[in-house]
């Protein structure tokens, strides 16, 4: 192809891949119809092309009321914006999100419409799933289910039966952290209790986790980040060795706003 983009691919043994997300579009005409369009001409571009998308939610504008409304943004996204990719070639793997799944409603029609694995919670089929790619495994987390409360919550019992063993899998843990999940990690996960989201924490901090995806990742989440990093117990020492490559990651490009230290140093 003229005009191509060298893609960023593996030394030797690997896996190709795109992640992007938070487009906010699915409006004809809206304001980021636009903007999506020129991200997604980059991503054409690139050669090879990418084994597999991972799109980190808020594809739509989405937050309506209207069941109808948010099948026509979603249909607009799919059959107009996204047509150019052959998703046969190139699957794309979605989280949810706070624009996209927000209530039981929102829930059915993303189930709907997107039609993910079949593999997660009993009640949260095709919003909590995983993938397995030969020796690489994509679990994707929701976490603002309606039937826990909302934004902010996470279902841990069957994360924890994706646990990745001491094979030579990888695993990439994905969820969409809004604002109000990183905030209720702070107040539930104090010096001495431990609720859901503390023990999901955990579960990263004491897997062999190749690389967690947060989304959206920027300073509006900065506040939150420090509390919890402050509020956090000491983890088990079994822990403590292999903290988790999302919270190293955030700490350290928090560190200068908040001035977090934890007794026992990052793993690199």
């Amino acid at each position: 192809m003229a005009n191509s983009i060298p893609a960023l691919v593996p030394r030797g043994r690997g896996h190709q891949f795109v992640v992007y997300g938070d487009s906010c579009s699915g409006v004809p005409g809206g304001p980021h119809e636009r903007t999506f369009a020129c991200v997604n001409a980059v991503v054409r571009r690139l050669q090879p092309q990418p084994e597999f998308i991972l799109f980190l939610g808020d594809e739509i504008v989405g937050l309506t009321a209207d069941a109808r409304a948010l099948r026509a943004q979603w249909s607009h996204w799919l059959d107009v914006e996204m047509a150019w990719l052959d998703r046969g070639m190139t699957p794309v793997w979605h989280t949810t999100s706070n624009h996209t799944t927000y209530d039981v409603m929102s829930e059915a029609v993303f189930r709907e419409v997107l039609r993910l694995p079949e593999n997660g919670p009993p009640q949260q089929v095709r919003l909590s799933y995983f993938v397995r790619r030969n020796d690489l495994l994509l679990v994707f987390v929701h976490t603002s289910w309606s039937g826990l409360g909302g934004e902010g919550h996470v279902e841990t019992e069957w994360l924890e039966t994706k646990a990745p063993g001491t094979s030579s899998c990888w695993a990439i843990i994905r969820y969409f952290p809004s604002t109000g999940f990183l905030a209720h990690i702070s107040a539930s996960w104090g010096p001495n209790t431990l609720g859901h989201s503390g023990i999901f924490w955990l579960m990263l901090g004491c897997w062999p986790i190749y690389a967690a995806i947060f989304s959206p990742l920027t300073y509006r989440h900065t506040e939150a980040s420090c509390r919890f990093a402050q509020l956090a117990p000491e983890p088990p020492i079994e822990c403590r060795k292999k903290l988790s490559t999302c919270i190293a990651f955030k700490l350290r490009s928090m560190r200068k706003d908040c001035g977090v230290r934890f007794s026992t140093p990052l793993a690199s």
